[in-house]
């Protein structure tokens, strides 16, 4: 990692040191002060002090990489706040040949500032082709009126003596200007206007669909002079001749159309196909697109195999885990003195960020127990906290999410409150113990499966539900068959789509050989699965997994 980047972030927000006292600080005054930070990247006021993850940032920032892929909760989001929001704090890992670096947000069409989700839905989009044709008038638009009323490219295009880049300039602002984007009204509610009124079919033409998209186009060159494409042209015209970049960034899609996956998946494969045809077209208009992984992974594109090398996909091991936690907790300089009189070193932020496994491990074990002390679920040795944590928030596809860790720490520091409160005093020899930590991991396991298993993936809420209060972790193909026959999808198909959502863990080499998978226990506790029954039960289960087929299909 390198040194010099990870201490622009590590210094971000100066921490004040604590006040130093020759009295032991007692975990009962510590834990009151004791917060890991929010789950949600947009809100979260520690992103910048503990920022982790240099390399994945890195990744995110080669030209190359238009979309940016990870499950909900890797931290998509967080990345994209960063660069829209705090670009010069990264400056060190920006490419030098350029003057300036626009990052130009178009949060999933969510956000007033863009275009409000309502309207993208009285405009009706509906096929592959509505999408793509919409993306394109929305991106170009949005370039436009961002770039025309920055003042960095206007001091730039005023210093050029070039003309033609003057007047091109001029031609956009005049565009934007006759548009009515550039009021206090904006973009949001202009946009409908605007496209209703290139809807308008052409007099005495069939109302066709291509006639109308056909219509559109030169609705647009005849009334602006130029069409959608030669916008873009001239606005990357402009961004080469005075050394700027523009990055598109496109985060949050997977909130258009929450209950409808299918338009869902148009919608996205519209803007995906646009990136694919145009992307190369333009030199300095990149797009960076910031999709969930299962999303991605389901969309229907011809020779999508091309678009490997647009991606970058976000991973997290668990040594940053740990050191994202601990950063985290060591904000607050009262956490901080604690460890600091614990382990007998010196207590830094800048140092968890820049530290050694060991170390990390060590601060770490200031404030947690060192070992589950007692079984788990499925085991009956004590293992390490830290190794105990990873194993329970590990998805079936090997993924695991600062979110959960975050959400983790904080529920057990509310759990050991509680437990401090009713017993009159800390009992712990450390700031959190081993049963707030297992009692805090039921709760996010049930978080878990309500806020992604079945808001995220809700045509898939079914599926999910047969796994409910099983009195075993682990199925056989031949069982799931049966478990899914009277829903949709069914069979192989919906096999894929409960192992894409991390449901299920192939325990052979991959989903579609395997003959057997497993819950794992990030969501066993959250289904109410437990794991009484023994192999030499599985008869007895395949007579329970047919009447739980035949209980479904007669809810059906």
């Amino acid at each position: 990692m390198d040194n010099k980047i990870t201490s622009t972030f590590s210094n971000i927000g100066a921490l004040a040191p604590a006040e130093k006292s020759d009295q032991t600080i007692s975990p009962q005054q510590v834990i009151t002060r004791l917060n890991f930070g929010r789950v949600d990247g947009e809100t979260d006021n520690r992103f910048n002090t503990c920022f982790i993850g240099t390399e994945t940032l890195r990744q995110v920032l080669l030209p190359q990489h238009s979309f940016v892929i990870g499950n909900k909760g890797s931290g998509k989001s967080a990345i994209c706040r960063l660069l829209c929001e705090d670009l010069e704090k990264i400056r060190p890992l920006l490419p030098k040949e350029y003057k300036q670096i626009f990052c130009i947000p178009a949060y999933g069409l969510q956000s007033e500032e863009n275009i409000p989700n309502v309207d993208l839905r009285e405009l009706k989009p509906n096929s592959i082709d509505d999408f793509r044709y919409f993306w394109l008038l929305y991106l170009g638009l949005k370039l436009a009126t961002t770039l025309t009323q920055d003042s960095r490219i206007k001091a730039l295009v005023e210093k050029s003596a070039n003309k033609e880049l003057k007047a091109t300039f001029t031609s956009i602002e005049r565009l934007v200007a006759d548009l009515g984007l550039i009021d206090e009204v904006g973009l949001s509610s202009k946009l409908k206007y605007i496209v209703e009124r290139w809807k308008l079919p052409v007099r005495h033409a069939p109302s066709t669909q291509d006639n109308l998209d056909k219509q559109r186009g030169v609705d647009f060159k005849q009334r602006t002079g130029m069409s959608i494409i030669a916008l873009l042209e001239h606005i990357d015209f402009i961004l080469q001749e005075t050394n700027c970049l523009a990055w598109l960034m496109l985060d949050k899609l997977d909130l258009l159309y929450v209950e409808d996956i299918e338009k869902l998946r148009a919608a996205i494969t519209g803007l995906v196909q646009l990136l694919v045809q145009y992307g190369n077209q333009f030199k300095n208009i990149h797009f960076k697109i910031f999709l969930r992984n299962d999303i991605y992974r389901q969309l229907h594109i011809v020779n999508k195999s091309h678009l490997v090398s647009y991606t970058t996909e976000m991973k997290w091991r668990g040594s940053l885990l740990l050191k994202l936690l601990v950063a985290r907790a060591i904000v607050d300089p009262h956490v901080r003195e604690y460890c600091a009189q614990i382990t007998g070193e010196k207590v830094d932020v800048s140092d968890v960020i820049l530290g050694t496994d060991d170390y990390v491990r060590k601060i770490f074990y200031a404030i947690f127990e060192p070992t589950m002390n007692g079984s788990t679920i499925d085991e009956t040795a004590p293992p390490s906290t830290h190794e105990w944590i990873f194993k329970h928030l590990i998805d079936g596809m090997g993924n695991s999410f600062p979110r959960e860790i975050i959400h983790l720490g904080n529920k057990a520091v509310e759990i050991q409150r509680e437990m401090n409160r009713n017993a009159g005093e800390h009992k712990s020899t450390r700031l959190i113990s081993s049963k707030a930590l297992k009692e805090a991991y039921y709760a996010v396991s049930a978080y878990r499966c309500e806020t992604y298993l079945y808001s995220e993936f809700p045509h898939l809420k079914q599926h999910f539900d047969v796994f409910r209060g099983s009195d075993s972790v682990k199925f056989h193909r031949e069982e799931l068959y049966m478990l899914f026959q009277p829903l949709s999808p069914k069979g192989d198909e919906a096999i894929r789509a409960v192992y894409d959502a991390g449901v299920i863990i192939p325990m052979g080499k991959n989903v579609d050989s395997s003959r057997e998978f497993k819950v794992p226990l990030l969501y066993r506790a959250g289904l109410g699965i437990t794991s009484r029954r023994s192999r030499t039960q599985q008869p007895q289960h395949k007579e329970s997994s047919e009447a739980k087929a035949i209980e479904i299909r007669n809810e059906n």
